[in-house]
């Protein structure tokens, strides 16, 4: 079989009279064939063919060149992370990286926030398939993704054909990849193409490359954002920390300045917390601390910026609020948590006092405005407790 493999080799040799050399396959070998002519005095006396199995050498060469384009795949998605300036955009970076080293023209990454699949970068689609997706036109698909334990999901022809959405794009191949950390799927991507794909081994070990690669990228995603927010906020409330609370100070007093605009903050200190730790523990009143802060989550509005300010001690900052808008705010605040039972056991009651300053008619600067709200503070303090005051200059108080 080898010799009628290379019947034209052997020809060609005879009638050229010149060595010729090919590579062959016979069976699972692969063979490097050399056909020589042997001439003596003129004459073409025979023909030498030898075969040489270099089937260990292709073998090595073709993984070798596997795990450079592995490699390869593997640097372009890394970069996509590493070169990021904006942790936001990343996404949309490492789309674009995955289009190009699968040569697919459609597909889109979606991420599990909150027990919701958000869509975070889209390329090559249409604007309606967008706005689909965000309405949550797939999210069914994306559920069985989810609860799968498939490393991928393929559409057959006939299901794509029932999804209306992906019958409009004229999509025609729509693949799944479960982006995992451990059994956790945090995420998905999604690969699409407008003409047939061949879905083979090849493919599947793309997918499956790019897949566990892209689940690290967003695991470390994932655990950047987290150190972030823990850099923001107060480990026991979850609200945001004094440091980030004066960042925005700040930044506030400089808008403020700058549009003419006035701002309130608001001082709250729980009324005789040191009773609640020696009576029940500093557990218990650790619980108490996370119980008012959901609450002042809860009522505050979202443009406040309402933070742990130290021990028993929250403060809100309330934008473009005159005085009396916040003397509102933090009486239903106040009441609120009057209302509330902490420590079900128990069914404790707690009160707050408060003190509320303005800028700029208290203060023209953070330091100054930060000392007119705790001294507000200490004069509702000082005239009972559970209610609000408000700062005035030369300590004109009392609400």
């Amino acid at each position: 079989m080898p010799l009628k493999i290379l019947s034209e080799s052997i020809i060609r040799c005879i009638f050229d009279r010149v060595e010729k050399s090919e590579q062959i396959t016979f069976g699972n070998h692969t063979l490097n064939a050399t056909v020589t002519p042997i001439i003596v005095n003129g004459n073409l006396n025979f023909i030498s063919v030898v075969l040489r199995d270099i089937s260990a050498f292709v073998q090595l060469e073709r993984s070798l060149l596997k795990r450079n384009k592995e490699l390869g795949i593997i640097n372009t998605l890394s970069g996509a992370f590493i070169s990021s300036g904006d942790i936001n955009s990343v996404f949309g970076e490492l789309l674009e990286k995955v289009l190009i080293v699968s040569d697919f023209s459609i597909g889109w990454i979606a991420i599990k926030e909150d027990g919701t699949f958000v869509l975070k970068s889209l390329s090559g689609a249409s604007l309606r398939l967008r706005h689909e997706l965000e309405k949550g036109s797939l999210d069914s698909i994306y559920e069985n993704v989810a609860e799968s334990t498939d490393p991928l999901y393929i559409l057959e022809p006939e299901e794509i054909e029932r999804i209306e959405v992906l019958k409009k794009e004229g999509i025609v191949f729509f693949s799944c990849i479960p982006l995992k950390v451990g059994s956790e799927t945090m995420g998905i991507l999604m690969l699409a193409s407008r003409v047939e794909v061949k879905f083979d081994y090849d493919l599947a070990s793309l997918f499956s490359l790019i897949g566990n690669n892209i689940s690290l990228i967003v695991e470390k995603v994932r655990l950047f954002q987290e150190t972030q927010r823990l850099a923001l906020t107060d480990g026991l409330t979850g609200l945001y920390n004094v440091r980030y609370f004066y960042d925005m100070l700040n930044k506030e007093i400089a808008r403020a300045k700058r549009y003419n605009t006035s701002f309130s903050l608001i001082l709250f200190d729980i009324d005789d917390f040191k009773v609640i730790n020696d009576s029940y523990g500093h557990q218990a009143g650790d619980e108490v601390l996370r119980s008012i802060a959901s609450i002042l989550k809860s009522v505050s509005r979202q443009t406040d910026i309402t933070a742990r300010y130290g021990g028993e001690e929250f403060i809100l900052m309330l934008p473009n609020t005159p005085k009396y808008e916040a003397f509102n705010l933090a009486t239903r605040l106040r009441e609120k948590v009057e209302a509330h039972s902490y420590l079900e056991k128990e069914a404790v009651k707690i009160t707050m006092s408060g003190g509320i300053a303005t800028f700029p008619e208290d203060a023209e600067d953070s330091k100054s405005l930060l000392y007119a709200a705790d001294m507000a503070m200490y004069e509702a303090k000082a005239m009972g407790k559970k209610q609000i005051s408000f700062y005035r200059r030369k300590h004109e108080t009392s609400i």
